[in-house]
């Protein structure tokens, strides 16, 4: 579909010039079309203006290159376009919730960024992820764990099998008491559910270690169900944040955890939940 290619060819030229000077004229030549057209298109499909999106895109960079070091703050502020150092604060704070000095010496602080948008039949990309990096020692777990074939797509209805209370319902396995934080392993194939060992009164579970190294920990929002919020963040991770982020995924393994605060309506309310990936740079 040109449609499509023209868009795309617009957010390429957009990621390509990040750290430079934004032409609309050149905007307008991708689209093939006027600017205040594409910009008027653009923010009804994505639900924010170019303009917003092009600001969201250069703090996440600075972000970026704020972690990798080597650079002073005043100059990755004025490389995405701001003026002085005051005026990179102010925004810096307002998307990522932490000052420039902060991201750029501890690497655990938690970042609000922006992957790239890009245009299929749907789009992808340009929607907040809550993301910090993890540097753990070894995580020593204990659960029930299965061992699945079948197709990756498969899997989240595979794993929600073994939670569920209808099919294998591994958690009541486990423990009486389902508050607290729960972990969902994936590793080779295998899937555990698993939680601390003070927190398990079965007689025999599994004993898993997960490893000490780096990780990616993204974080939905607080009330959802796991069953639409983790495929969801996931589908993100592995097409829109991965490929723009530098880094790669370490090995095959990924942990989901969930943090639980009771059954009902107010406590349901407060869950939320994680995806860790294991990751080394590019």
């Amino acid at each position: 579909m040109d449609i499509l290619k023209q868009l795309n060819a617009v957010i390429c030229y957009v990621e390509k010039n990040l750290d430079g000077e934004i032409s609309p004229d050149m905007i307008s030549r991708a689209a093939c079309t006027n600017y205040d057209s594409f910009c008027r298109f653009f923010s009804y499909i994505t639900g924010m203006t170019l303009t917003e999106y092009i600001r969201k895109r250069r703090l996440t960079k600075a972000a970026y290159d704020l972690r990798q070091g080597g650079e002073k703050i005043i100059d990755i502020a004025v490389k995405y376009g701001y003026s002085g150092a005051d005026a990179f604060l102010r925004a810096f704070v307002r998307q990522h919730g932490i000052p420039p000095t902060v991201a750029a010496k501890d690497i655990s602080a938690p970042l609000k960024i922006y992957p790239p948008v890009s245009f299929h039949v749907i789009f992808k990309g340009a929607k907040e992820m809550n993301m910090r990096i993890v540097e753990t020692k070894e995580i020593e777990v204990y659960g029930i764990s299965r061992e699945f074939g079948g197709a990756a797509s498969e899997r989240f209805e595979r794993e929600g099998k073994m939670w569920s209370d209808q099919f294998d319902d591994v958690p009541s396995q486990l423990c009486d008491d389902p508050v607290g934080v729960w972990y969902g392993i994936w590793d080779h194939g295998r899937y555990m559910i698993a939680r601390d060992r003070a927190d398990v009164t079965v007689l025999s579970p599994e004993r898993y270690v997960i490893p000490a190294g780096k990780y990616a920990a993204f974080t939905t929002k607080k009330g959802g169900f796991a069953g639409n919020e983790l495929p969801a963040l996931r589908d993100l991770i592995f097409n829109s944040w991965m490929p723009d982020s530098g880094y790669v995924q370490n090995g095959d393994m990924e942990i989901e955890v969930y943090h639980l605060f009771g059954i009902d309506k107010v406590r349901k309310e407060e869950r939320y939940y994680e995806i860790w990936v294991p990751i080394k740079e590019k």
